[in-house]
């Protein structure tokens, strides 16, 4: 029998991925998540961070590192509706830095969220019938859709072409 890499037996022994992490969220005594649940956040869709503008002051005065969080969306069918995006938006400036950020894997990423904000940052993107599993980790990626509602033969057609996207030989057509 072949020894489990560290992460798979970390999943395998993680309780479906859940680990400590609830507990590690309740934890108001500092920033960060363990190791451990660091890890298992990756197949959450949810990375710790720390912020790098930051890092030499705190560092400097003996601090612990200013932790955030990212998050990366799984759009299912690669559809995003008007108004998940307007959700989305909402999400961006309540409980994230500001910013929605299109990514080259072709998904939606919040940047800055704090611990204290990441609960509430997950609940309102499933509340908008999106989610964050499987974004992040050793899965498939996924292929979004333009929402743009004032072009809407341009989105039935990117739609449709989204939608076409099974694998990466169809997304290349020399490669077909």
């Amino acid at each position: 029998m072949t020894e489990l890499s560290r992460n798979e037996g970390l999943k395998e022994n993680s309780n479906y991925l859940r680990g400590t992490i609830a507990d590690a969220l309740r934890n108001a005594i500092t920033g960060a998540v363990p190791e451990d649940d660091t890890q298992l956040t990756k197949f959450h869709g949810i990375y710790q961070q720390d912020d790098r503008d930051l890092r030499p002051e705190r560092a400097k005065k003996k601090m612990e590192k200013a932790f955030i969080f990212m998050a990366r969306l799984r759009i299912p069918g690669g559809e995003l509706l008007p108004k998940q995006w307007l959700a989305l938006e909402a999400i961006a400036a309540e409980r994230a830095n500001g910013t929605i950020r299109l990514t080259t894997r072709e998904t939606i990423q919040f940047h800055g969220i704090i611990k204290s904000n990441l609960r509430p940052a997950i609940r309102a993107v499933h509340d908008a019938m999106l989610d964050t599993i499987a974004a992040c980790g050793d899965v498939n990626r996924n292929v979004i859709c333009a929402t743009n509602p004032d072009k809407p033969k341009l989105r039935a057609e990117v739609l449709g072409r989204a939608r076409h996207q099974q694998s990466p030989a169809s997304a290349h057509p020399r490669l077909a």
